[in-house]
Parts: C-alpha cells; structure tokens; sequence
C-alpha cells in the first residue's frame, strides 16, 4: 500500500508540473479548495501508513501456530508444516524446516 500511494502522490505532481497554467490567476477559493483536497490526501495517506502490517497479524495463530522467520521474506508455520517465500509456497524451505 505504501508503494501505491507514493506512486500516486508522484504522478499527480508529475500531473501538476506539465499541466498548462490557466490564463488568469487562481483565486482565493481555488486556492483553498486545492489546499483542503492536498491536505485531505495527505491525511488519507498517513493513516494508511500508520496501520500495522506486521506479517505476524497476518496468520491464525490457533490455527497455524506461532510463525517464525528463518531468513528474511521467508514465513514457516509450525502447525501445517509449510514455508512461504515472498508469499508463494516454497518447497525448498519446507523440506529444510520440517524435512522431506
């Protein structure tokens, strides 16, 4: 999500910079009316950031059991006997961590 709300905030910058510049100068309320929707998504996007997203709330620890972590990216889960690597299963982690 953090990626995803840097690559927005950088394409509406990149937006504003080629945009043609209107014949006449904004006025005040324009102005205030950019500022409040600035300000808006700028408060959208720390909140956002601020949420925990730690890969230990993600799994059901009555159900899996308390994951660990062998190397980094990498997620085993003691009670199926299964390790993920960047998310996908990985054979190679799982027979090293529970055998073959």
């Amino acid at each position: 999500m953090k990626r995803v709300s840097i690559l927005l905030i950088a394409a509406s910058l990149a937006f504003v910079a080629v945009t043609p510049k209107p014949a006449h100068a904004l006025s005040d309320d324009e102005k205030k009316a950019i500022a409040m929707a600035l300000a808006l998504g700028i408060g959208i996007a720390a909140a956002k950031h601020g949420k925990d997203h730690g890969t230990a709330s993600q799994w059901d620890e009555d159900l899996y059991g308390q994951p660990f972590s062998p190397s980094p990216d990498v997620v085993c889960l003691p009670r199926p006997q299964k390790c993920y690597k960047s998310g996908h299963l990985s054979y190679r982690w799982t027979r090293r961590m529970f055998g073959g």
